[in-house]
């Protein structure tokens, strides 16, 4: 409407100069007649000048340009930092409108010089710099260590730098959480990466070898500087560019012999230093050149884990990760597939109308769509600028969720995670938008406001995301399941508090159950609920027992019952409590299956491609049970949905695995037309701030969590189940608050405590009780660590409590000491010190259940 206003206006200019003209040329007094006619067109060129700026302004969300498929929201506005590390600039940091208290602080790590005179480099993008202030504080956010309000600092080119005089407050080798508040014209922004204070070599020259390390893979000949480094197994899959590891062929770390060629600067973020052990990751964009002359741009991402010492540094884990960056071009299309080209494989999603004429799909967090009727392509969402270059719309910590698609062309989606741009730049949480096909417009209806991680958002998001047929949006967020009403933004808390083993949510994502009971460990209820119906059901335990759920086979559920006196202990210890029966029941409630055998107890449960193994034991007296056999269950139901249905792959004989969508019948012709959205519409959105009952640990008690190829992985309450997520990727684990409670890199090849029960005593002190690893308020931490393998907990003898291990009689040694070969015992019932081999003593400890108890002292 606003574009007819403006042609009209132009319109009117021109005809009334016309009438004027030909009315006064005639007539005498032409001067003064000219002189009010150029007040007249003055005034009507004023008009026109606003009616342009009316159009552009109510314009401004509108896709400005016919050949660009690009975000039309607001361009970026905040600054960038980078901590200067001797004269480089790393770890760049995106800028928070939100307080994320320490939950961002697992993305980086910046060193401070001796001096402790940390330097920072704002890139301003246009931004006034207006004020500068800083806080330091433990990792845990509980004491605050330094609030300085900084007075001078430069600025040259579009970068201020400033330099932090931080205190000799903080302890050396010690990691702490920095605040850096930047204050513009218009906002106050957050910057947040921990700090240590050491004097090591270790982090610069591990820097160095991994700036090289990508360089030089890029470069055949220059690459076989790297080989001492490569661990090539001849086993490895060396199928796809998108996965590279250390275990890779020299040919596939060295792209398969593309020619390729580094597009601009990689971007370097330290992401862990502990002494010892330091994790990088290199971010770059790579142009592949194949024999044809043909050219495609590659988004890559490297990921090390180093060990350092004054001889060498050792790499210990390498993985790259690269996809192909799709632009929608009438190249990228054949027969029936649209080429999405190399790729990781962990983010691509598709989704059909249900009449097959549209594809919806998700490829390096953005969200297309292709017409397969009129053979039209368009991009819906991106927060990409047209070029791809600015870093602050590239910012790759986001994702799109697909939920449904309509036979109108229509379709309901996510984007959760960081903002990088529009109305909610700098904060994290989830939007859902509407795309209405009618209108060619992006409809925003809400905005949740959620303080978290990406990666671990990116898992409650996968774990549960769902539209009723009623218009209920169900969602999962740190732990809560919450339910907005599509109509209205109204939205109802469904369960919260949510942890790892007490709920889960079936296939399809309608039906989810969840335990209820005031000990998490004896629930006496499930809750189950159908989000296509919004009803609601319980199964309720008899007195005297409890329910426990065990997860879905297709829409399904399997949920057990156990007896709260059939408690199983080992070493004195409660493992659990067996249960006694299971059952399967459709979605109306329906018993479809009981499993139910005297003196047949089932301990774990797991479902696998319709199958459901049981884990099955038989008691041996009082408390006591032993292992009998597994015993599986065949299914009728569907077996899961594929996450990566509607996407294909085949084998290039030059770029190995390439992924594609699958269209459902061949191009008619070679043209394939690029639409894009008319507009975002924030008419009829709401911010919904929505709060629930936090997932961690209650009581001291703790969750951890697995990091590792420079990703989270995964949270568990058992240790266990975290250290061997870790485990293989050279990985680490930590608590809630950021403290790293074990890593696989950094220990001392030998160790031995002198005084193994004093050493032991803080932690002897809370074994009263103990009932689950715990973070105690004099800072021990107690760590439940049965099921682990022996070397994974000597790690904790390295840090100066020895491991309590207990024999089958309920007794107990201590470990207190170890070496290449061996492993030092004290056992302190006959008050004795023994060595046992480290082969021996594994298998020794395994046959008592590797049944341990480790302690951290933590700040």
């Amino acid at each position: 409407m606003a574009k007819n206003h403006v042609q009209v206006s132009l319109k009117a200019v021109f005809d009334f100069n016309s009438w004027v003209y030909m009315d006064k040329i005639s007539k005498k007094g032409m001067d003064q007649h000219m002189k009010k006619l150029m007040q007249r067109a003055g005034i009507l060129f004023l008009i026109f000048i606003a009616a342009i700026v009316v159009y552009f302004a109510g314009a401004r969300k509108s896709v400005k340009q016919e050949d660009t498929v690009y975000s039309s929201m607001d361009e970026p506005g905040l600054p960038v930092v980078y901590t200067e590390f001797q004269g480089e600039e790393i770890n760049g940091l995106h800028g928070y409108l939100q307080d994320m208290g320490n939950r961002t602080a697992r993305d980086s790590i910046s060193i401070l010089p001796a001096d402790r005179s940390l330097t920072m480099r704002i890139h301003e993008y246009g931004n006034t710099i207006t004020g500068i202030s800083y806080e330091i504080r433990t990792l845990s956010m509980e004491r605050l260590i330094e609030r300085t309000q900084i007075q001078d600092w430069t600025s040259d080119q579009g970068v201020t730098s400033v330099s932090l005089p931080i205190q000799n407050l903080i302890a050396k080798d010690e990691a702490y959480l920095l605040i850096l508040n930047v204050k513009t014209a218009e906002k106050q922004i957050q910057y947040y990466t921990r700090i240590m204070w050491t004097g090591q070599p270790g982090p610069a020259d591990m820097l160095q070898l991994a700036r090289e390390f990508t360089t030089k893979s890029l470069n055949y000949d220059q690459a076989r500087d790297l080989v001492s480094y490569l661990e090539t197994n001849p086993g490895e899959d060396n199928s796809s560019l998108g996965h590279v590891t250390i275990r890779a062929s020299f040919d596939h770390l060295t792209w398969d012999g593309l020619k390729t060629e580094l597009v601009g600067e990689p971007q370097i973020i330290l992401q862990e230093f502990d002494g010892i052990m330091g994790q990088i990751q290199v971010r770059y964009q790579v142009r592949l050149t194949d024999s044809a002359g043909r050219e495609s741009l590659v988004h890559a991402e490297d990921n090390f884990t180093m060990k350092w010492n004054e001889q060498r540094i050792y790499l210990m884990n390498y993985e790259r990760n690269a996809d192909h960056i799709f632009n929608g071009s009438a190249d990228l299309f054949s027969g029936k597939r649209i080429l999405l080209g190399i790729s990781e494989g962990t983010d691509l999603q598709t989704v059909k109308s249900p009449d097959s004429r549209y594809i919806f799909f998700k490829v390096n967090g953005n969200l297309w769509r292709y017409d397969q009727k009129e053979q039209r392509i368009m991009c819906i969402f991106t927060f990409l600028d047209k070029e791809g270059e600015d870093v602050r719309s590239a910012y790759d910590r986001h994702s799109v969720q697909i939920l449904q698609a309509t036979d109108d062309g229509s379709a309901d989606f996510l984007v959760y995670g960081y903002m990088n741009r529009g109305p909610y730049e700098g904060r994290t949480g989830v939007v859902f938008y509407h795309y209405n096909n009618a209108g060619s417009m992006v409809e925003e209806k809400f905005f949740i406001p959620a303080a978290e991680d990406f990666e671990k958002m990116k898992q409650d998001v996968e774990k549960l995301s769902y539209v009723s047929p009623e218009g209920m949006v169900y969602l999962m967020l740190g732990g809560n399941v919450f339910g907005v009403d599509l109509s209205s933004n109204e939205s109802i808390l469904v369960a919260q508090g949510l942890t790892e083993g007490t709920f889960a949510v079936s296939n399809d994502g309608s039906r989810m159950a969840w335990q209820e009971g005031e000990d998490s460990a004896w629930p006496e209820k499930i809750h189950v609920m159908d989000f296509n119906t919004s009803q609601k059901q319980e199964i309720s335990a008899s007195e005297g027992e409890c329910v426990r759920v065990l997860g879905f086979v297709g829409s399904d559920l399997i949920y057990g019952f156990a007896r709260q006196d059939d408690v199983w202990k080992v070493n004195g210890r409660v493992q659990g409590l067996p249960m006694y029966a299971m059952y399967i029941v459709d979605s109306e409630m329906n018993i479809e299956s009981e499993y139910k055998k005297d003196g047949i107890y089932i301990s774990d449960v797991v479902t696998e491609d319709g199958r459901i193994h049981l884990k099955r034991l038989v008691k041996q007296g009082e408390e006591q049970y032993i292992y009998q056999d597994e015993d599986t269950i065949v299914c009728n139901q569907k077996v899961e949905d594929d996450p990566l249905e509607g996407i294909g792959w085949y084998a290039s004989q030059e770029m190995g695995r390439l992924y594609f969508v699958q269209m459902d019948s061949d191009l008619k012709d070679a043209s394939v037309k690029m639409d894009k959205p008319t507009a975002f519409s924030y008419e009829n959105t709401s911010t919904l701030e929505l709060a629930g009952k936090t997932s961690l640990g209650e009581d001291g008690q703790v969750i951890f969590y697995a990091y590792g190829g420079g990703h989270f992985l995964g949270a568990s309450r058992q240790f266990s189940e975290a250290v061997n997520l870790a485990y293989d990727k050279m990985g680490f684990v930590t608590d809630e608050n950021q403290h790293l409670v074990w890593d696989r890199i950094n220990r001392q090849p030998v160790r031995n405590l002198k005084d193994p029960t004093g050493q032991a005593a803080d932690m002897m002190g809370h074994m009263d009780g103990f009932n689950g690893s715990t973070l105690f308020d004099d800072g021990i931490m107690v760590i439940d660590a049965s099921g682990c393998m022996l070397n994974q907990v000597l790690y904790f003898i390295d840090k100066g409590i020895p491991v309590i291990a207990y024999r089958e009689d309920g007794s107990y040694v201590l470990l207190s000491g170890y070496d290449t070969y061996n492993v030092t015992i004290y056992d302190p019932g006959v008050q004795d010190t023994t060595k046992m081999g480290l082969g021996d003593a594994a298998s020794y400890f395994e046959s008592q259940h590797n049944s341990f108890l480790c302690g951290l002292k933590v700040e």
